[in-house]
């Protein structure tokens, strides 16, 4: 690694699953995939400020609250609803929910949701700690690797961290220099890793972990740092030090209050 200091970043990134909150803002976006409700629950009501629903994450979020859908109504529907059912998507623009058409097929919905979020926090000056998105894992293997993809691209829309979260996993994009982890909030599992998504990471330095890396290189073919684990006797910190963009995931145990 190169000898002069490195930028550093602390984060907690299951901070906003926490029941009791503690003063954490986010952005929600929910994906078209089928919701827990145990998740949404939490983030809706204790974290987010603003709450955005893409294309045919209606129908999901609908079903998921059908008991109770007026309780949850999002500020911001996007997406060029090839998959929203017309009657949902009404009854949310009936509650007050903004609805906008991005019908450009070059990005993704997710992408475009983000795009807009990003742009609704500028015009309403809307602090947030995290973007937070939902629906990210489960379904199709080239939608999970296209909303990996929307994370590198979040990278020159926003400098706020952007996690894909479900009930039993989340992942983020650690940046260049070096990521403090504060991972004892309660709420995280018992696995992690370090994935070189982009291209090789040809120095990576972590500590807090079971299997560290010292100096390391992580690159498809070779060596990955999946199936890791925290070392208990590091307080719940982990440190990552990284010259290019790495994807951090871990496991996730949902906390109901």
């Amino acid at each position: 690694m190169s000898s002069t200091s490195p930028t550093v970043t602390e984060l907690t990134p299951l901070a906003c699953l926490d029941p009791q909150n503690k003063g954490v803002r986010i952005a929600l976006i929910v994906l078209n995939q089928p919701q827990s409700l145990d998740v949404l629950a939490v983030l809706w009501t204790k974290a987010a400020v603003l709450k955005a629903v893409t294309d045919g994450g209606v129908n999901r979020l609908y079903d998921a609250t059908r008991n109770n859908p007026e309780s949850w109504i999002p500020d911001l529907i996007t997406g060029d609803f090839d998959s929203a059912s017309s009657e949902n998507l009404q009854y949310y623009k009936d509650k007050g929910s903004e609805v906008i058409c991005t019908p450009d097929q070059d990005h993704t919905d997710f992408t475009k949701c983000l795009q807009l979020v990003v742009q609704r926090m500028q015009e309403r000056n809307i602090q947030v700690d995290y973007i937070v998105s939902v629906g990210a894992f489960g379904g199709r293997m080239d939608q999970v690797m296209a909303n990996i993809n929307t994370l590198y691209e979040a990278r020159s829309l926003t400098s706020i961290p952007v996690i894909l979260l479900d009930e039993v996993s989340m992942a983020f994009l650690l940046s260049p220099g070096k990521t403090l982890l504060h991972v004892q909030t309660g709420g995280e599992g018992e696995w992690c890793g370090l994935v070189p998504v982009g291209g090789t990471c040809p120095h990576v330095t972590t500590t807090g972990l079971k299997w560290n890396l010292n100096d390391q290189a992580l690159k498809f073919g070779e060596l990955i740092s999946t199936s890791n684990t925290f070392d208990q006797s590091a307080a719940g910190l982990v440190t990552v030090e990284t010259n290019d963009p790495l994807l951090w995931t871990m496991g996730v145990n949902v906390q109901r209050s």
